[in-house]
């Protein structure tokens, strides 16, 4: 494979590391996904290893906090030099590579998603393919085969009664099995059609963009391993896969003690323990007296386990300790986490000494249920979110009741205004996404022509912005009236009736449709988790007249520092904005 490589003059290759992996929030918040240990290895690591051994040179590993571990660097030393760009801003994965054009201008090159664990892809076909297709970009895919046979489903009233059920069998199910395996090979010149300064992501802008223009771009089936890790699921399964199919790719230098049970070094296990594989044990645990571990379990390095306990099917990061007594099943124990004495933890993520934000960040799965947060102590500590919540919620309910009340002469005024100034109705109301994707009715003053949606789709090319809303200057479907309301902000005073309905809050993210948070699926995870706003740090710091990467560093900024006091500042800060017209349009 080494050969076929160099002979297609393929020997760059670009990691994207970057981004915000909320569905696996709060562990990234410590540890990035692409250093998650898979069998006690970095999944990083695994894929440097498989760039090496096909004939690739040179990696650039583009993340937000720029930093390499020594045993990156070290790669360099074995005959590929491994560099690391650090991304200073939300760019998209298109976006990144344009800041990394010097480096990729002359030869076709490689990129790879950081959470993808490569498994055994056969980089050397992917890349024939590629060539043999005069491909501007090949794309690897995989077929979804839990999408063969009959598709169910149950709708579910508000009162949870059974409303109907839904039997759809897979000749007629409209979606497609194919999946983006994270693997992509690019050809230079494609990077002529990224845009310098905006935000640009490669699945949902610059592929439609070279479609556009008639150009080729080509799927490759991969059919081998691999998996990309987009929940707690992926992360386990890949680890189960690995023990139960007997691969030692991982196990290092580990031996095999035992029949399924690989060992490091300096392990130290009681002769009174009980071992049933497929384990790995990392280097310096101890396995005190009549504990039990059951596999498939991995154990990181240094992990200490106490006498009487139980590990079933977990994962421990490395300094993980089980207490006496206690059980660890089905669950993910994080780095340095003591877990006390005579506790159960059951479907869980256990973490020690890390402030821990909304626990609805953790998605479900079949082996991750929530998360524990433990103190030096051993108590479980309460979130400081619930009391955050209920006091943000009194805030909301009482200020948006005064000022409905405050601004009855003017829903009275304004519904006049708007009837006189042009035909329709006096309120614009479009389904928006709430907290977790759930729908409502968003309302505003209506600032447009009546039929606006249809002149939007004839104006579309002289969009000026890069994000997903749709912005030009002098929009001419907008009224005399409504730029009047707009410019000052009026438009949005309706909103209050979403904010006491429980819908919406005073301060959050922008409401959107699903349909516009598609260019950055991270960006939409994580604004999802908070109910939206009717003001928040984008809109008190530019709106409009910023970029759409600095609208979703606002929105990840503001999810994960949620305070009383940072709701306040922005509420004084709206007041200032409102009455300067900054960045209204």
């Amino acid at each position: 494979m080494k050969g076929i490589a160099t002979e297609l003059r393929v020997k760059k290759a670009v990691i994207l590391a970057g981004g915000q992996k909320t569905a696996l929030a709060p562990l990234t918040n410590y540890c990035p996904t692409w250093m998650f240990p898979v069998l006690n290895k970095p999944i990083i690591e695994y894929t440097i290893d498989s760039l090496k051994k096909n004939g690739f040179e040179e990696i650039i590993i583009s993340c937000s906090d720029g930093e390499m571990s020594d045993a990156f660097k070290q790669a360099s030393a074995s005959g590929i030099t491994v560099t690391c760009h650090k991304d200073d801003r939300p760019r998209g994965t298109a976006g990144t590579l344009k800041d990394l054009e010097k480096s990729l201008e002359k030869e076709p090159f490689l990129v790879i998603n950081g959470n993808l664990f490569i498994g055994h892809i056969d980089l050397a076909e992917l890349i024939k393919f590629h060539c043999d297709t005069g491909s501007m970009i090949t794309a690897g895919v995989f077929r979804d085969n839990r999408t063969n046979g009959a598709c169910e489903n149950v709708t579910i009233t508000s009162h949870k009664t059974i409303k109907d059920f839904h039997m759809i069998h897979s000749s007629v199910e409209r979606r497609s099995p194919w999946k983006p395996s994270g693997v992509y090979l690019f050809n230079p010149s494609v990077l002529s059609f990224i845009d310098q300064e905006k935000y640009m992501d490669i699945k949902e802008q610059l592929i439609p963009v070279l479609l556009r223009e008639s150009l080729n771009v080509s799927a490759f089936e991969i059919k081998d391993f691999h998996n990309c890790i987009n929940s707690m699921n992926d992360y386990i399964t890949i680890n189960r896969d690995l023990l139960m199919n007997g691969n030692n790719t991982g196990f290092g230098e580990k031996k095999e003690i035992a029949k399924g049970v690989w060992a490091g070094k300096d392990v130290v296990i009681s002769p009174n323990a009980y071992l049933l594989g497929p384990l790995v044990i990392g280097d310096g645990c101890q396995i005190k007296d009549y504990a039990q571990i059951i596999g498939p379990t991995v154990i990181g390095n240094r992990c200490q386990i106490s006498e009487g306990s139980l590990i079933r099917e977990s994962i421990l990061w490395d300094g993980a300790s089980i207490a006496n007594s206690s059980k660890v099943e089905y669950s993910v124990v994080g780095v340095n986490s003591c877990v006390p004495a005579n506790l159960n933890i059951k479907n869980m993520i256990v973490l020690n000494g890390l402030r821990i934000g909304d626990a609805n960040l953790i998605p479900s799965g079949y082996s991750i249920k929530s998360i524990v947060t433990l103190s030096n102590s051993g108590s479980i500590t309460c979130s400081p979110q619930k009391i955050y919540r209920a006091v943000k919620r009194i805030i909301d309910i009482a200020l948006s009741t005064t000022g409905i009340i405050l601004s009855l002469p003017l829903f009275l005024l304004f519904a006049i205004a708007i009837k006189i100034d042009s035909p329709g109705p006096v309120f614009y109301i479009q389904r928006r996404c709430g907290k977790g994707g759930k729908l409502f009715n968003m309302i505003k003053f209506r600032t447009m022509i009546t039929d606006a949606e249809k002149l939007k789709r004839e104006l579309i090319n002289k969009k000026e912005n890069d994000g997903p809303m749709f912005k030009i200057s002098n929009d001419p479907r907008i009224t005399r009236l409504g730029r009047i309301l707009r410019n000052s902000s009026f438009d949005e005073i309706p909103q209050l009736i979403n904010v006491l309905k429980g819908e919406m809050s005073l301060v959050g993210p922008r409401p959107l449709i699903m349909n516009e948070m598609k260019l950055n699926p991270s960006w939409r995870d994580t604004r999802l988790k908070v109910k939206p706003g009717i003001t928040g740090l984008w809109q008190t710091n530019g709106r409009s007249m910023t970029g759409f990467h600095d609208w979703i560093k606002h929105d990840v900024h503001y999810v994960k520092n949620q305070s009383l006091w940072l709701d306040i500042k922005i509420l004084l800060k709206t007041i200032k904005v409102v009455i300067k017209r900054i960045g209204s349009c």
